[in-house]
């Protein structure tokens, strides 16, 4: 059985996804708000769309709304979010919340 993985480190991992060094892929397991679980094999992080326009309040109402998940997208290009508080695995390994 694999070692688990601390949530700090897979936000790490999430964040340098996608940078010219680091491109590779990662298999998700989360759990749904249902209360079932759910999987997403070879995910990337989904890169953000700049804004140069002056941010007013319902942008940082959006901000706030979103805050808590991450962007991904499939090997199909359909673009997905999970809230980070239910992620359950990552390439596997179980994730520690604590840290």
């Amino acid at each position: 059985m694999e070692a688990g993985i601390y949530l700090s480190q897979v936000i790490a991992e999430y964040r340098a996804n996608g940078l010219s060094s680091h491109n590779s892929t990662f298999d998700l397991a989360y759990r749904k708000t249902d209360g079932s679980y759910g999987e997403k094999r070879r995910v990337r992080r989904r890169a953000g769309e700049a804004s140069g326009q002056k941010r007013d309040l319902a942008s940082i109402k959006h901000e706030n709304r979103q805050a808590g998940k991450i962007f991904l997208i499939d090997e199909g290009g359909n673009r997905f979010d999970l809230h980070i508080p239910l992620l359950v695995r990552f390439n596997g390994r179980l994730i520690d919340h604590r840290f």
